[in-house]
């Protein structure tokens, strides 16, 4: 059976009212047009709906059953159009983010501000991961939108953009270490540290160092970009991270000369083409973009 909605509405206004006339006022609609609507339901259904007389419009008993159904159909309905308008005015939803804890604190930070001020009722979680597991929790629904390093990711269904450059490259405490490095190749003979091979930072690196036929061994490996400001701030050896990070946390430390050979990176937010983001996460998306 075809649902025409606007039957059932217009059965509602008249069984709850008893009356042609006061339904034809409420609903805008002359009399001679609802009857023929509540005719053609009728037909539709095959049976009568109401007793009609002097007094008005009666329901009879099976109108009484089909006028419950369509009551609760309808306030579902009713219901379903607030909560989508919740939703869509803001004063309610969820934003699911994926995203390193370095990115959080570098990128997000300013924007969950602005936009937990301006809507306080949406709730935020954020998933901190590997950009690996991040891309396939997005692809598979669970993440609204990720936001990550520059990297070799090519998914075609997703979609990528640039909404930020940052620069990496290498530091070091001058209480311990020198700025004696010329080349790459030299930055073997000192202590490094360097994020896990899995994290998108250090196969960035790869790629980069890789292009000028160098390996790197590091002293110590890490997963995040954190304990490698720290444990190069105590004097450790020698840190590859985000500049802006390793100055914010620690303004003592140094770039090595030869980050001036590092190209600066790109942070890519990516969404699912297969999925609309929700209206709660395109604001946040349109704020992180300014």
């Amino acid at each position: 059976m075809n649902i025409d909605l606007e039957l059932y509405k217009i059965f509602y206004v008249v069984a709850k009212n008893k009356h042609m006339t006061k339904a034809s006022e409420e609903l805008h609609i002359s009399q001679p047009a609802i009857s023929q609507t509540i005719k053609k339901l009728e037909d539709q259904l095959g049976g009568t709906l109401f007793l009609r007389s002097n007094k008005g419009m009666e329901l009879t008993e099976e109108g009484k059953m089909f006028y419950e159904y369509v009551k609760g159909a309808l306030e579902l309905i009713n219901n379903a159009e607030n909560e989508f308008t919740s939703f869509k005015d803001l004063s309610k939803g969820e934003i699911k983010i994926g995203c390193s804890t370095t990115l959080t604190k570098l990128i997000l930070m300013d924007a969950l501000k602005e936009f937990h001020k301006n809507y306080p009722n949406i709730n935020i979680n954020i998933t901190n991961d590997l950009t690996s597991n991040l891309i396939n929790s997005l692809k598979l629904g669970k993440l609204d939108f990720v936001i990550f390093n520059e990297s070799n990711i090519k998914e075609s269904n997703l979609n990528l953009k640039t909404i930020k450059k940052i620069k990496q490259g290498f530091i070091y405490n001058p209480d311990y270490f020198k700025d004696n490095i010329n080349t790459f190749e030299e930055l073997n003979n000192y202590p490094l540290i360097l994020q896990k091979k899995e994290s998108n930072s250090r196969k960035l690196l790869d790629s980069i160092l890789k292009d000028h036929n160098v390996e790197l061994i590091p002293k110590m490996e890490v997963v995040s970009q954190e304990l490698i400001t720290e444990f190069t701030n105590i004097g450790l050896g020698i840190g590859f991270t985000i500049i802006e990070l390793a100055k914010r946390n620690f303004p003592n430390l140094k770039e090595l000369e030869i980050n001036k050979s590092i190209p600066n990176i790109n942070i890519i937010l990516a969404t699912n083409k297969n999925v609309s983001l929700t209206f709660a996460s395109k604001t946040f998306v349109d704020i992180l973009s300014k």
